[in-house]
């Protein structure tokens, strides 16, 4: 592993790291700073320093496209949204950000480089999801995917120390076969279009958490309207319950449920009035045949003295 004193050759020397910063410099490893930003998703980029980009006529944007198109028969990649900020990002507890350093490597075919997360960082609860080796002959920037685990907000300062880099050198010559020339013009186009895959919070939670929220919401509102369906009805029947029985009744001459049943009480009670007239009849009849036979009895005993 390289001490800081061939770090420091190397840079003056085969430009191992450009913008270099003899402050990030340590006893065997180097600081690498945060240079840009990508929030998941690939919609926005934002740098810490330089000017935004102006923008291109959309006419002469879309002529070299089409030119583009129709000679290589590629597909031409979008630009980043690139906007500057002067001031500290806020990286909210599970959340994730894609940054990008500020610093460029450039590692010769004997040496190999491998960077981690600060420890100063990772006690914060800041998590670097992707630590990796750098391969030798490889030229670029170097980026990674933060997680903040912690119950705060994290905030990224301007070119805040984020990782370190060690060297070590290769055991044995190595034939070289990156081509990463395309990659290095094209480093930020790539992470944007990979930040596409990513969700803004760790496990898709924020999205969960919205999701789940717009299903109760839409819920509450359909229990809400139906109940004020059903209300809305019982107090439109309430209110017109007396014109509609005067129009049923009196107009259409169909009787509602109590009048009914008070025509079937009427009609018990008059066929019980009729079996008890019917019995009264009965009765008077019996009583009438009752005085004939008493008569005809008296009239049938010898009368005295004959």
């Amino acid at each position: 592993m390289l001490g800081n004193i061939d770090i420091r050759e190397l840079v003056r020397n085969e430009q191992l790291i450009d913008n270099f910063e003899e402050n990030c410099l340590r006893n065997c490893s180097y600081r690498l700073r945060v240079g840009k930003l990508i929030k998941p998703g690939g919609s926005e980029v934002l740098s810490f320093e330089g000017k935004e980009p102006k923008k291109e006529n959309k006419l002469c944007r879309w002529i070299k496209t089409t030119i583009y198109k129709i000679c290589l028969y590629k597909k031409v990649k979008e630009e980043p949204q690139l906007k500057t900020i002067g001031k500290c990002y806020e990286l909210k507890p599970n959340e994730l950000i894609i940054f990008q350093t500020k610093e460029r490597i450039k590692i010769p075919l004997n040496l190999s480089g491998s960077y981690s997360a600060l420890d100063s960082v990772a006690k914060q609860g800041l998590l670097l999801i992707n630590a990796s080796i750098v391969e030798p002959g490889y030229e670029g920037y170097l980026s990674g995917v933060l997680l903040n685990f912690s119950s705060r907000s994290f905030l990224i300062k301007p070119f805040m120390e984020i990782v370190k880099i060690n060297f070590s050198e290769v055991s044995c010559n190595v034939e070289d076969k990156l081509h990463n020339k395309e990659i290095i013009e094209h480093y930020t186009e790539d992470l944007q279009e990979k930040a596409r895959n990513y969700s803004q919070t760790f496990l898709n939670i924020k999205e969960i958490e919205d999701e789940v929220a717009g299903r109760t919401a839409r819920r509450a509102m359909r229990s809400f309207k139906l109940g004020g369906w059903i209300l809305l009805f019982f107090l439109a029947f309430c209110t017109l319950e007396p014109v509609l029985y005067n129009w049923i009744w009196h107009d259409s001459w169909v009787p509602l449920t109590s009048t009914h049943i008070e025509f079937k009480r009427a009609m018990q009670q008059r066929r019980e009035m009729q079996v008890i007239d019917s019995l009264m009849k009965k009765l008077d009849s019996l009583q009438i045949k009752i005085e004939q036979q008493d008569a005809r009895k008296t009239d049938t005993k010898p009368k005295a003295g004959i």
